[in-house]
């Protein structure tokens, strides 16, 4: 199944650009070291504010650090908090979902309710919200961006759930005397992983970029750590002097999300039977 899956995904050269540029970023927030040049907190006052060049890719900020070398430690910290944030997000709505979807009734009318206070925020001012409230740590902005969605996988799983529930494998395991854990677990959720498995993969480039835009703001991970985001929003000085110093995190921040998102298609057309 998984072989056929992949097989799929390979038929198409843009699936395969994008996969190609994820696993390097995969590589990149694994082993930051050996992908930078240069120290990302190394200074050089001699090459303030200099171009691209053969010593510095991506040219070097108004300390003359180089950026190429703060991108790279910059995706080692926006993965890990995207990545944590949606798998937190994608295990609790799970839970929400397959309990609000196989119960029905008060259980869930209480949890698709308190969905709904969440849904009535835009997902970036309720993650500044709740990131402002208790502090800009690393563990912070990581819970606070799986709060945002985990209301997303609630909703999305209740729906899978509920036109799940009603097949006739679920009547019969109930029949010979199965437990309501068991159904939900062992019946239910394999047969709607596919669903669980598409939303994974479009929400996390969506969790990226509200994390470089809370980094932009200043409440992603606290300085002197490089953040994506905050590359660019420490760049917006610099704007008409020096381009490339929002420039090329810029076009790091773009290339992972577009990967994501066609890799979300790719996923959406393979496992959606209604395609």
């Amino acid at each position: 199944m998984k072989m056929r899956i992949f097989r799929k995904i390979l038929k198409r050269p843009l699936n395969i650009f994008a996969l190609s540029i994820l696993f390097l970023i995969v590589l990149m927030a694994i082993f930051p070291k050996i992908f930078s040049t240069y120290h990302p907190f190394a200074m050089d006052y001699e090459a303030m504010l200099s171009p691209p060049s053969l010593k510095h890719f991506f040219g070097t900020d108004q300390f003359g650090r180089d950026i190429y070398s703060r991108c790279v430690h910059g995706v080692q910290k926006s993965v890990l908090v995207a990545f944590s944030s949606i798998l937190l997000a994608c295990f609790f709505g799970t839970l929400l979902g397959l309990t609000s979807g196989y119960y029905g009734g008060v259980v869930d009318l209480i949890i698709m309710r308190i969905c709904d206070s969440f849904f009535a925020f835009p997902t970036l001012v309720l993650a500044l919200f709740i990131v402002a409230l208790f502090g800009n740590s690393l563990i912070n902005l990581i819970l606070a961006i799986a709060i945002v969605y985990t209301p997303i996988f609630a909703r999305t799983i209740r729906g899978a759930t509920l036109s799940t529930r009603e097949s006739l494998f679920v009547k019969a395991s109930k029949t010979i005397g199965a437990g309501d854990l068991r159904v939900m677990f062992v019946h239910i959720l394999p047969n709607i992983s596919s669903v669980l498995i598409v939303t994974f993969t479009t929400n996390l480039s969506t969790a990226f970029l509200t994390e470089a835009s809370l980094g932009f703001l200043g409440l992603s991970v606290p300085p002197p750590q490089p953040t994506l985001g905050g590359l660019v929003a420490q760049a917006t000085a610099f704007l008409t002097t020096a381009p490339w110093m929002a420039l090329f995190p810029g076009f790091v921040i773009a290339m992972i999300v577009l990967s994501l998102n066609i890799l979300g298609d790719a996923l959406r057309d393979i496992l959606d039977p209604r395609l």
